[in-house]
């Protein structure tokens, strides 16, 4: 391959570059060679899932805390405007981010995306007006996740090359975002009263740095690959038609998955009156909690019957559970509702870091098609 320094192929030439490189796929590591390397890739990315989906999926906390206590003049709609736009900053981030993973900017967009999460944060305790949380929370924090997610999940695939290995891990890894979203809505509920929203959210902030800092272990030792010779986003994949059935078909799932995430503490209170507001709290716990088994299952299913079939049947459990969530009128009832919630749609985060590769002509792209499935997320 040229070096980058070298004068530009022509488009019929990069393309041609660009196949050389993507027919010869790296050698696979067994599951039970995995090195330092990989565990410390697998760690890294488990820490990212904690502090990029676990603050996605503490999002209800926010929304009622904001609805109930601190923009009480906004409207459930207005407010809910905050969390929906961070998420579609998160996911579609990686538009960007994934072409420069391909390009060799892992080690700047994990430094520069943690790092501008963690500000966002710190700039939401002292947020008091509508428009500051939206910036803060929605763009800040929002386009700093999104920075780190994408390039790292791309990262762990790319490392795991066996794809019964790869599930495996991805089951894993996607567990740190069921356990973010079991601390986080703990920590706020359990300290906001005692030391104030600016504290909680600072004390959050705190946390999620002292965890980034232990995902930079792999950039240690990390060696950047040399880029491909390709343009900066992979338009063959507009032309690969299970690719695009696939985005097409997670924008259908994802409108679904995250309406209990932002309503479900809200809606049993207005459902429930007599429930308690920290029970109301803790659902989004238990929902999370719940997921992290379904998704460690998830990565074991995967492995032998193939991660889209595992997605596919979650899809239809999932949408008949959905159905019975409009019937559910207990407090029992809606914690057993939010435990089998959180065990099927966990897989809907767990696997698209396995199945992802499945419809990439080779890793060397997975970095561009990982973000252009995430923006259609």
């Amino acid at each position: 391959m040229a070096p980058a320094s070298e004068t530009p192929l022509a488009p019929d030439q990069e393309e041609k570059a660009a196949t050389a490189y993507l027919e010869t796929p790296p050698t696979p590591t067994p599951a039970a060679d995995l090195g330092p390397k990989q565990w410390l890739q697998i760690l890294s990315t488990f820490v990212v899932f904690f502090n990029t989906w676990g603050i996605l999926l503490t999002f209800g906390v926010f929304q009622t805390y904001y609805e109930q206590v601190l923009i009480r003049n906004k409207s459930s709609s207005d407010i809910a405007w905050i969390s929906t736009a961070g998420a579609f900053v998160v996911l579609s981030a990686g538009i960007v981010t994934g072409p420069l993973y391909d390009h060799a900017y892992y080690r700047v967009l994990l430094l520069s995306g943690s790092l501008l999460q963690v500000f966002g944060m710190m700039m939401i305790s002292i947020s008091k007006e509508y428009y500051q949380l939206f910036i803060t929370q929605a763009i800040c924090v929002g386009l700093g996740a999104g920075i780190a997610f994408t390039p790292s999940v791309a990262a762990a695939a790319a490392c795991l090359t066996n794809p019964a290995t790869r599930a495996k891990a991805m089951g894993l890894m996607a567990c740190g975002s069921s356990i973010g979203g079991v601390v986080y809505p703990l920590m706020f509920r359990s300290i906001v009263r005692s030391v104030g929203f600016g504290w909680a959210v600072r004390s959050i902030a705190f946390v999620m740095l002292s965890l980034y800092v232990v995902s930079y272990l792999p950039l240690l030792n990390h060696q950047e690959p040399p880029p491909v010779i390709r343009r900066f986003f992979d338009t063959s994949a507009l032309r690969d038609a299970p690719f695009m059935v696939l985005c097409i078909g997670s924008i259908f799932s994802a409108t679904a998955y995250y309406i209990p995430f932002l309503y479900l503490p809200l809606l049993t209170k207005v459902r429930i009156p007599s429930v308690g507001s920290d029970l109301a709290f803790d659902l989004l716990a238990i929902l999370n909690g719940s997921s992290a088994v379904g998704r460690l299952l998830a990565g074991v299913a995967a492995a032998i019957f193939g991660p889209t079939e595992t997605t596919s049947v979650s899809l239809v459990f999932g949408s008949i559970l959905l159905f019975c969530w409009s019937v559910v009128d207990s407090v029992a009832g809606t914690i057993v509702w939010a435990v089998f919630w959180g065990m099927v749609s966990g897989v809907l985060v767990a696997l698209p870091g396995a199945f992802i590769p499945l419809f990439c002509p080779s890793l060397a792209v997975i970095g561009t098609r990982s973000g252009m499935y995430w923006v259609f997320i």
